[in-house]
């Protein structure tokens, strides 16, 4: 889960580079704010798989030296330490600045040749299907301040207040196939909101009194994808990522796959946003309040709610 950075953040204060992200499985992405342009690099080749360093027992002998042989490119896997890189800037008496070189962060370990020769160059495009906005994080101070509970009793809800704004590569996102994904959404917008969400409503129409006995069910957590309940198995990692399926009413199935780094990121969140993590799915609310009295009639009409904090990933096109 990303946060951006405009370039002149870094531009003006160099030292700012060397700040880790906030939370685990996290990074920055840097937008170039003069000109409104994202700058983003990946390492896939034309067949979808991500280039990986070779190691020093792929050299061979030519003309009676070692030479690095590049290994074959193989499918993405963020925990693999052979597909990480690190680039360097390459400056030269000629050149001060624009080239770069690539090395391994392993010692025995080089990335492929077009990477670690020195002196290739970036250029920048903005591609029609994403333009990059603002993602500054959590926002600390407005997740504390919680949503204003000023509506009527009739809302199921409040209205959601977004507390915070990511973004996610498409690499660790299943959604159909990598190459629509690469034309429909390169990143995936990931938000936090907050809203009331009521559990338990009862009306007072024969003057009951002033105790109203809350006991209900509410469920931990669920998912909905597509706008139907899914369900998933956070036990069942399959190659690193966890499915969420949701069936439609005429046995429609909808497979949405999310890295364990992206869901492990969002519990983080939740852990530190005072959620503990449990085994329970659901949790039983039972208690007594009193309703007090309103007007000549007594009260009319009573409702009980909770604080829900939900993810919401959507696709660069809002879908």
């Amino acid at each position: 889960m990303y946060v951006t950075r405009p370039l002149s953040y870094y531009l003006r204060s160099p030292e700012y580079l060397s700040l880790p992200p906030e939370g685990p499985n996290s990074g920055y992405l840097v937008i170039q704010d003069e000109e409104s342009e994202t700058t983003t690099c990946f390492g896939l080749c034309k067949n979808r798989e991500a280039y990986a360093c070779s190691r020093e027992e792929d050299m061979r002998t030519c003309c009676f030296c070692n030479c690095i042989r590049d290994v074959d490119p193989r499918p993405l896997d963020p925990n693999d330490i052979y597909q990480q890189f690190q680039i360097i800037p390459y400056a030269t008496a000629c050149r001060s600045g624009g080239a770069f070189y690539s090395t391994s962060i392993l010692p025995d370990a080089f990335p492929p040749y077009f990477l670690r020769r020195k002196g290739w160059e970036i250029y920048t495009k903005t591609p029609k299907n994403y333009e990059l906005g603002e993602a500054l994080g959590i926002n600390t101070a407005l997740r504390a301040c919680l949503p204003a509970f000023d509506f009527p009793l009739s809302y199921k809800s409040s209205e959601a207040v977004v507390v915070g704004k990511w973004y996610c590569p498409f690499m660790l996102i299943k959604d159909g196939t990598l190459r629509d994904q690469m034309k429909i959404s390169m990143f995936y917008e990931m938000t936090l909101e907050q809203r009331w969400e009521q559990i338990f409503t009862c009306e007072n129409g024969y003057n009951q009194g002033n105790v109203v006995s809350v006991d209900v069910t509410v469920q931990r957590e669920r998912v909905i994808v597509v706008g139907r309940e899914a369900v998933w198995d956070d036990n069942n990692v399959a190659n690193g990522v966890i499915w969420f399926t949701s069936f439609g009413g005429v046995g429609e199935e909808v497979n949405i796959g999310l890295s364990s780094l992206i869901v492990d990121r969002m519990k983080w969140e939740q852990e530190r946003g005072g959620w503990p993590r449990s085994e329970k799915k659901q949790v039983r609310v039972n208690k007594t309040e009193y309703a007090g009295i309103g007007g000549v009639g007594g009260w009319s009409r009573f409702g009980c709610y909770v604080l829900v904090e939900r993810f919401v990933l959507k696709r660069m096109d809002n879908r």
